[in-house]
């Protein structure tokens, strides 16, 4: 019932974000170039790399949490919690002031291929972004707290909460500002940071105060415990920031910003289907912890085979997304900017494939059979950037190179989580399968 009820409200919750994602993009267009708002997007996208310093400790925070409570074991749960919260402060405060020493000394106009004129902004936007990320990687945390107590649908509402604020600042930045990266960058990453920092502290005097953090439960035997898993978790997370976040630089060294611009326009609209399947998926990854630690497995193949209707209706839809989509770039954007019909059925294929990959990964994850994984996303981490440099450069596909590298790779992982989720569900698995 717990998971009806997170996938409604996350539906709900989803569609809102969905229209706020959508006008933020003709919006922050309208206040920056298309030049520079491809210039932004690559600059932001580096920032995201630091979504891999948190070593996996709150995905491991996450199962094991959820493992507590199933037991009502809430002194341990405090503990994993207040031990998290102190690893995430020991990471990513150093982090934040060795990056704020090192970002004034790289050329970052030469490094992203663009203009030096922008280098002086370049410099002041990196260091907004760096310190938001590593404030947002420490408070993040209780969005995998609520996970844990299966209160997925309510963590969803922190981001849909920044980024209506940021619209609205956006709104009023552009009748009162001149165009400004370091001015966008404020709007758009303190904001998202300051509601997880309110919400936090309303939650664990609330819903969450059995498990609030506190210094007298922090307890360093749980780190080898969350590392265990979490380690897992940081392979797998380095390969999502080099498939997922290099995109972006990728595109714009071997081809130009205005090509992000065109991805990532693309990519916000075919990837709503996306959107709607995985906050679909996110209230399953806690539920199927649940039930594996109970052996339900009649349960399991039930939910499987229904995500598997969902996912087949889902990509009906994404192939009709692509035929309309000339039609809707043109309401939704106007002129603004020029979307390629070949990088809209290219971002169609690579959505395609990665939802149906991203269907048996997390319910793997949910299960905690995720050391094969870590196994196989190195073929993304090894082979991704050069197989992109390949693509675009040397047989000429400049950014479809770099979106038909992401396509390959996704594949393969699909075939082998597909293998691999299937035994496991079917008792047949084999140890490689199941550790």
């Amino acid at each position: 019932m717990s998971v009806k009820k997170n996938i409604i409200g996350s539906m709900a919750i989803k569609c809102i974000s969905i229209l706020v994602q959508l006008m933020l993009v003709p919006l922050t267009l309208g206040y920056l170039s298309a030049d520079l708002y491809g210039i932004w997007l690559t600059v932001s996208s580096i920032m995201l790399w630091l979504n891999f310093f948190d070593v996996g400790f709150t995905l491991g925070l996450k199962n094991r949490l959820a493992e507590a409570i199933a037991v009502g074991d809430y002194r341990r749960g405090k503990s994993l919690v207040s031990t998290t919260y102190i690893m995430l402060i020991l990471i990513f405060v150093p982090v934040g002031l060795i990056g704020e020493l090192v970002i004034p000394h790289i050329d970052w106009s030469g490094f992203l291929n663009v203009s030096s004129e922008y280098n002086l902004q370049l410099v002041e936007v990196m260091r907004i972004l760096l310190i938001s990320f590593c404030l947002q990687m420490i408070f993040n945390a209780v969005s995998a707290i609520l996970a844990a107590f299966q209160k997925v649908a309510f963590s969803s509402v922190f981001p849909v909460l920044g980024n209506i604020l940021s619209l609205i600042v956006i709104f009023i930045l552009k009748y009162t500002v001149p165009p400004s990266l370091p001015a966008l960058a404020i709007s758009i990453s303190y904001l998202p940071v300051a509601v997880y920092l309110v919400c936090s502290v309303i939650l664990f005097n609330g819903v969450l105060k059995k498990v609030s953090p506190s210094l007298r439960s922090i307890d360093f035997s749980y780190v080898k415990d969350l590392f265990q898993l979490g380690v897992k978790f940081f392979i797998i997370q380095i390969q999502i920031v080099v498939l997922y976040q290099s995109t972006n630089i990728l595109i714009s060294n071997l081809s130009s910003p205005l090509d992000v611009t065109s991805y990532n326009i693309a990519y916000r609209y075919i990837g709503v289907a996306s959107m709607l399947f995985t906050l679909i998926l996110n209230p399953l990854w806690p539920a199927f912890t649940d039930a594996y630690a109970k052996r339900d497995f009649p349960w399991m193949k039930q939910v499987y085979r229904r995500m598997k209707k969902l996912y087949s209706l889902l990509f009906v839809a994404i192939v009709l997304m692509g035929v309309l989509s000339p039609i809707v770039y043109k309401l939704w954007i106007g002129d603004r900017a020029a979307i390629p019909i070949a990088m809209t059925c290219s971002v169609c294929l690579y959505v395609a494939i990665s939802m149906w990959s991203g269907l048996h990964v997390y319910l793997i994850n949910g299960i905690g059979a995720v050391t094969l994984q870590t196994y196989v996303t190195l073929i993304g981490l090894i082979f991704h950037i050069p197989l992109s440099i390949f693509l675009g450069r040397y047989i000429g596909l400049g950014a479809l190179g770099v979106v038909s590298s992401m396509c390959i790779i996704n594949a393969i992982y699909a075939i082998v989580f597909t293998v691999q989720l299937r035994k496991i569900l079917s008792g047949n698995a084999s140890p490689v399968w199941l550790k």
